[in-house]
C-alpha cells in the first residue's frame, strides 16, 4: 500500500512538474508564421487555430496539457507581437 502511495505522489510530481503553456511544435507553427501576421496576410486567430491542433493530449487525458489563449497571447508578446483585441 505504501508502494502505491509512493508511486501515485511520484507520477503527480511529474505531471506538475511539466512545462505548461505552448509545446515545442505549437513554437514552431507560431514562429512560421510571424512575419506572415506582422505583414497581416494572416489573422492571429488563424494561426491560434494551426497552433491548438499541436495540443499535447497526454495519455487517457493524464498529462495533457492544451494551449489557452492566454498563453497564446503571452508568446506573441515575448516575439514581439501585439494583439489588439
Amino acid at each position: 500500500m505504501e508502494f502505491l502511495i509512493l508511486l501515485a505522489t511520484c507520477i503527480l510530481a511529474i505531471f506538475q512538474s511539466a512545462e505548461a503553456g505552448v509545446s515545442d511544435a505549437q513554437r514552431r507553427v507560431i514562429d512560421n508564421q510571424i512575419f506572415l501576421l506582422k505583414e497581416g496576410m494572416v489573422s492571429e486567430k488563424e494561426v491560434f487555430k494551426k497552433a491548438k491542433k499541436f495540443d499535447d493530449k497526454g495519455v487517457f487525458g493524464i498529462g495533457s496539457d492544451e494551449m489557452t489563449r492566454e498563453e497564446y497571447k503571452e508568446y506573441l508578446r515575448e516575439k514581439s507581437f501585439t494583439i489588439l483585441d
